[in-house]
């Protein structure tokens, strides 16, 4: 027991950890910069897709108002029609994953602050040795949990004291369990 107690990072170490930090740090930030520049690219040509799929959609519906018997035309109309409602589902199905892709990014952001402050505060002796230091460092980190996963997670971790990889599990059953009654809801809506 004593030998834990005595346990304390020297200077060398606290620099390497610092550096360590800043270097995580650096490489979430790049990573989001990065991945907005292509996601907005992404985005910009969806919202033209949509447009068009819309533009032939409506197209479509006009030309089933013509009133024929050719027989050909009417199946081709029907193709056509079935081809782009299904291409409209799909281009609903990619926005939500950019929605996804900005719920990521603003978790990347939240532990890249996360890891700022832990840098700032271990890099300070009399900081790191501050309970009070701390306990304010925590307290910052709970007001960045803007999203209902990370408030959870947040309590699994820090008031209940569940290990970090059990806390994970918990929290992927639930956001799996969370996606398939959005998914029953929405498949519900569509029914009526």
């Amino acid at each position: 027991m004593s030998q834990l107690h005595d346990y304390v990072l020297g200077a060398k170490e606290v620099q390497q950890t610092i550096l360590i930090l800043n270097l995580s740090i650096a490489q979430i930030e790049l990573s989001i910069s990065e991945g907005d520049h292509s996601v907005n690219a992404l985005i910009d040509s969806f919202r033209f897709m949509s447009q068009h799929i819309e533009e032939i959609q409506s197209a479509t519906k006009q030309i089933g108002s013509i009133s024929t018997d050719n027989s050909d035309l009417q199946q081709q109309h029907s193709l056509l029609l079935s081809q782009t409602d299904e291409l409209a589902l799909k281009m609903q199905q990619a926005i939500i994953a950019f929605q996804f892709y900005d719920k990521l990014s603003q978790r990347l952001g939240h532990v890249s602050h996360g890891l700022s402050g832990l840098a700032e505060i271990v890099s300070h002796e009399m900081r790191v040795k501050d309970a009070t230091e701390w306990e304010t460092f925590k307290k910052s980190v709970r007001r960045g949990t803007t999203m209902r996963e990370e408030e959870e997670l947040f309590e699994l971790i820090f008031d209940q004291h569940i290990p970090s990889v059990q806390a994970i599990e918990i929290m992927k059953e639930r956001m799996s369990q969370r996606m398939h009654e959005e998914q029953k809801q929405h498949e519900e809506i569509e029914l009526f």
